[in-house]
């Protein structure tokens, strides 16, 4: 019996995992998903319309819930808001065990998988003079270990204009979160000229020849 007992609450962490952002601002749920090769959500070109992991999620945190106040009600009358505490505590502790847990992982890391990119205050301003473009960005990047420089190239996500930007070297402190600020000139290819700000941006990371993309362009 009380290893039936103990399941509500695995149940409970299972559907924090599956709910719970990651410090790149990532719902940990997706990757999950998509390691088993399911799509976390029903728009999968553009991750809209309906959180499926999310939703499961929170499904099995409320079955989780309910069996462990069933069973420990009696002997613990504040189990329902030591559980309520105990999520809000977890998904707030998520994302900063997550961030030093891969700075750990990866502390003496060189190369492009020891840079990751957050867009979380992530976010850039637009404005098209002909076929010239200019970009003010602010980027968050994490450099989880000893990588000195990357280049970077911002890209529009869900716009109707086509536009290349050319990459910038950033330098990067070691095992550190950086907001980064830097303009960026690129190319319209495609469509009228425009202006705008979006905090919806994609980033191509390269070092040493090898890139790493966040975001469909």
């Amino acid at each position: 019996m009380r290893r039936k007992e103990d399941l509500f609450f695995v149940l409970i962490l299972i559907g924090l995992l599956l709910i719970s952002n990651t410090h790149l601002g990532n719902s940990f749920g997706d990757s999950i998903f998509r390691a088993v090769g399911i799509p976390p959500w029903t728009n999968t070109e553009y991750d809209s319309g309906l959180h499926i992991s999310v939703i499961v999620g929170l499904l099995v945190i409320v079955a989780g819930y309910i069996g462990a106040v069933k069973f420990y009600q009696f002997r613990f009358p504040k189990i329902r808001s030591r559980i309520v505490l105990s999520c809000i505590a977890f998904a707030f502790l998520f994302p900063i065990v997550t961030e030093n847990a891969l700075i750990l992982l990866k502390y003496n890391s060189v190369s492009v998988s020891s840079v990751a990119f957050s867009k979380k205050n992530s976010q850039c301003s637009y404005r098209s003079e002909e076929a010239n473009v200019k970009a003010d960005c602010t980027v968050t990047l994490i450099n989880y270990g000893k990588e000195k420089a990357v280049t970077v190239r911002p890209y529009l996500i869900r716009s109707t204009a086509k536009v290349k930007f050319e990459p910038m070297t950033i330098t990067l402190p070691p095992h550190q979160k950086v907001g980064v600020g830097t303009a960026f000139n690129g190319k319209l290819l495609d469509g009228t000229g425009f202006s705008g700000w979006s905090n919806d941006i994609g980033i191509e990371i390269e070092v040493d020849g090898l890139k790493k993309r966040y975001g469909k362009e």
